[in-house]
């Protein structure tokens, strides 16, 4: 053989380069800077130099702003809170608060509203934000690249949310104003959180453009809408697509907490996956077609996606299915578990003093759905309704032998 190196030994040089080599380090470990650092050696980044949280009403545009969005708002990012800090918050929290039991006429409509959540919000007149225009994700793939993350404007959620308790009063039985913000942040974070796995997931492609030998601007042109262009996909017929399916994956993700044990948190998520499900209709195109994609519709709608980040018309479905359903964009192509994205709460002191108040705990809650406050009384009594429903439900008789 001659003295060339084969690529595996390239491939071995590479990783053990040492300090000299700024985007692979001796046991490397994949992350956002050392991809940021491989996309711009690659120039697959773009210049954007400000960014701004105060962005119009119609959500349907943030995609298209570019580079008119300017950033100078106060903020403080949500930092994760660990167990001995958790527990002295909660302790403090019941503390303050006198310990509160619904009811029995109020329990009762909880385990209605369990039962039963479409009929509960049937007659609620309920005008709702888009979650974009509550949050945003700002990429990676954009200068400074250290502005990277979700800005959730708590101005605006608290102004959405205090208008939603006053729908809700006295007609809910299910919600607070402090259980109510924390679906609508559990929502839109998970909204946002979606379109952070795009961009991981187009990231991801262009590794994979590079090491075929022919790096692409996958994200770039996918930013742009390229793939409209002389692709033969033409214009999706529930564009923007992405937001269809950010709107799903919120939706998915309160089912996913649904998986628990009967209790008032579920009761929660019943019900404002019904108040989604009225409100996407209202919603701006895009927005609006994500009952299409929740459930199974997802990886149909995921695999949709992949081919507009490939930009062709030209590629096989069931493969496409199959990236969908196992590697992207279902949740694995992320590059950072959701209580590590960078996260920040965007609004003047004022507005994040309420905020903090209201949401002590705001990582885990935009995470988990966690509430500092005590459910257990709720929890008990839905629990015990349950099981009297089970009871009831069988036959006399049933599991004696008979001769």
């Amino acid at each position: 053989m001659g003295t060339e190196r084969s690529l595996f030994q390239r491939i071995t040089d590479l990783c053990c380069s040492g300090p000299t080599n700024k985007v692979l380090q001796p046991r490397w470990q994949p992350s956002v800077e050392q991809c940021v650092e491989w996309l711009e050696a690659y120039k697959l980044t773009r210049e954007v130099h400000t960014y701004q949280v105060d962005c119009p009403p119609d959500a349907a545009n943030l995609l298209a702003m570019g580079d008119r969005i300017q950033f100078g708002v106060p903020c403080q990012r949500a930092e994760r809170i660990r167990k001995p800090e958790l527990d002295a918050l909660r302790k403090q929290y019941l503390a303050a608060r006198k310990a509160s039991t619904l009811t029995p006429a109020a329990l009762n409509a909880v385990w209605k509203e369990y039962k039963d959540p479409k009929s509960a919000i049937k007659e609620l007149d309920i005008q709702r934000l888009p979650a974009d225009a509550l949050a945003f994700y700002r990429p990676f793939h954009f200068s400074p690249y250290d502005e990277w993350g979700i800005y959730l404007m708590v101005d605006r959620l608290l102004l959405h949310c205090r208008k939603l308790s006053r729908t809700f009063k006295d007609k809910l039985f299910g919600f607070n104003l402090e259980t109510l913000l924390g679906c609508v942040l559990f929502e839109v974070f998970h909204h946002e959180f979606f379109h952070h796995q795009t961009e991981c997931a187009a990231t991801t492609i262009e590794i994979l453009s590079a090491a075929f030998g022919t790096p692409r601007p996958v994200y770039k042109d996918y930013w742009n809408n390229r793939f409209e262009q002389s692709t033969g996909l033409g214009r999706h017929p529930d564009h923007p697509l992405e937001e269809a399916l950010a709107n799903a994956y919120a939706y998915n993700s309160f089912s996913f907490l649904s998986r628990t044990q009967i209790g008032y948190k579920l009761v929660w998520v019943r019900l404002y996956q019904k108040v989604l499900e009225k409100c996407w209709p209202l919603e701006p195109p895009g927005y609006s077609s994500a009952a299409s994609y929740i459930k199974g519709g997802y990886v149909d709608g995921g695999a949709q996606m992949l081919a507009m980040l490939l930009a062709s018309a030209d590629l096989d479905p069931a493969s496409l299915l199959l990236l969908a359903k196992t590697v992207l964009p279902n949740g694995n192509s992320a590059f950072l578990q959701k209580p590590e994205v960078p996260t920040y709460l965007v609004g003047d002191a004022a507005s994040l003093q309420e905020f903090r108040q209201l949401v002590p705990t705001p990582n885990e809650t935009y995470t988990s759905l966690f509430w500092l406050g005590d459910t257990s009384h709720v929890d008990s009594y839905l629990q015990k309704r349950k099981q009297e429903e089970a009871a009831s439900k069988k036959k006399p008789g049933q599991g004696q032998l008979t001769f």
